[in-house]
Protein backbone atom coordinates (compact mmCIF):
# COMPACT_ATOMS: atom_id res chain seq x y z
CA UNK A 1 0.00 0.00 0.00
CA UNK A 2 1.23 3.62 -0.70
CA UNK A 3 1.59 5.83 2.25
CA UNK A 4 0.36 8.83 0.03
CA UNK A 5 -2.95 7.02 -0.56
CA UNK A 6 -2.98 5.93 3.10
CA UNK A 7 -2.82 8.95 4.94
CA UNK A 8 -4.96 10.54 2.16
CA UNK A 9 -7.34 7.83 3.49
CA UNK A 10 -6.44 9.06 7.26
CA UNK A 11 -6.94 12.50 6.44
CA UNK A 12 -10.84 11.96 4.70
CA UNK A 13 -11.84 9.60 7.95
CA UNK A 14 -10.70 12.40 10.37
CA UNK A 15 -12.42 15.16 8.35
CA UNK A 16 -15.72 12.89 8.10
CA UNK A 17 -15.66 12.10 11.68
CA UNK A 18 -15.30 15.76 12.62
CA UNK A 19 -18.21 17.41 9.96
CA UNK A 20 -20.54 14.61 11.61
CA UNK A 21 -19.64 15.46 15.28
CA UNK A 22 -20.03 19.13 14.18
CA UNK A 23 -23.66 17.97 12.54
CA UNK A 24 -24.25 16.42 15.76
CA UNK A 25 -23.10 18.83 17.96
CA UNK A 26 -25.62 21.59 16.41
CA UNK A 27 -28.62 20.35 18.50
CA UNK A 28 -26.98 19.77 21.87
CA UNK A 29 -29.75 17.70 23.88
CA UNK A 30 -33.17 17.68 21.09
CA UNK A 31 -33.26 15.54 18.69
CA UNK A 32 -31.52 15.39 16.08
CA UNK A 33 -33.33 15.71 12.52
CA UNK A 34 -33.87 12.59 9.95
CA UNK A 35 -31.69 15.13 7.28
CA UNK A 36 -28.81 15.22 9.75
CA UNK A 37 -29.22 11.88 10.83
CA UNK A 38 -29.41 11.01 6.96
CA UNK A 39 -25.90 12.88 6.59
CA UNK A 40 -24.49 11.56 9.41
CA UNK A 41 -25.12 8.05 8.49
CA UNK A 42 -23.74 8.51 5.04
CA UNK A 43 -20.71 10.02 6.21
CA UNK A 44 -20.33 6.92 8.47
CA UNK A 45 -20.71 5.20 5.85
CA UNK A 46 -18.41 6.68 3.70
CA UNK A 47 -15.96 5.95 6.52
CA UNK A 48 -16.24 2.35 6.81
CA UNK A 49 -15.57 1.99 3.41
CA UNK A 50 -12.45 4.26 3.47
CA UNK A 51 -11.43 2.00 6.88
CA UNK A 52 -12.46 -1.41 5.18
CA UNK A 53 -10.30 -0.73 1.90
CA UNK A 54 -7.30 1.21 3.10
CA UNK A 55 -6.81 0.68 6.50
CA UNK A 56 -7.77 -3.31 6.31
CA UNK A 57 -5.51 -3.50 3.14
CA UNK A 58 -8.47 -5.00 0.94
CA UNK A 59 -8.49 -3.09 -1.55
CA UNK A 60 -8.66 -5.44 -4.40
CA UNK A 61 -7.29 -8.23 -2.20
CA UNK A 62 -10.81 -9.70 -0.79
CA UNK A 63 -13.58 -8.03 -2.68
CA UNK A 64 -15.83 -10.55 -1.03
CA UNK A 65 -14.98 -10.54 2.42
CA UNK A 66 -14.79 -6.10 1.83
CA UNK A 67 -18.24 -6.07 0.59
CA UNK A 68 -20.11 -8.49 3.84
CA UNK A 69 -17.65 -6.12 6.29
CA UNK A 70 -18.82 -3.05 4.47
CA UNK A 71 -22.98 -4.51 4.68
CA UNK A 72 -23.55 -5.09 8.22
CA UNK A 73 -22.62 -1.76 9.00
CA UNK A 74 -25.36 0.16 6.14
CA UNK A 75 -27.76 -2.79 7.25
CA UNK A 76 -27.49 -0.83 10.71
CA UNK A 77 -27.63 2.91 9.33
CA UNK A 78 -30.86 1.87 7.68
CA UNK A 79 -32.27 0.33 10.35
CA UNK A 80 -31.51 3.36 12.94
CA UNK A 81 -33.00 5.89 10.06
CA UNK A 82 -36.03 4.36 9.67
CA UNK A 83 -36.66 3.52 13.17
CA UNK A 84 -36.18 7.62 13.11
CA UNK A 85 -38.70 8.01 9.96
CA UNK A 86 -41.08 5.51 11.65
CA UNK A 87 -41.05 7.51 15.33
CA UNK A 88 -41.58 10.69 13.37
CA UNK A 89 -44.77 9.21 11.23
CA UNK A 90 -45.91 7.48 14.23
Amino acid sequence: MDHSRLFGSGNWIMMLGIVGALIAAQWKHEVIPAVALAAILVMAIAKIRLIVLDFMGLRGMRPNLARALMVWPVVFSVLSLGKVVLTAVL
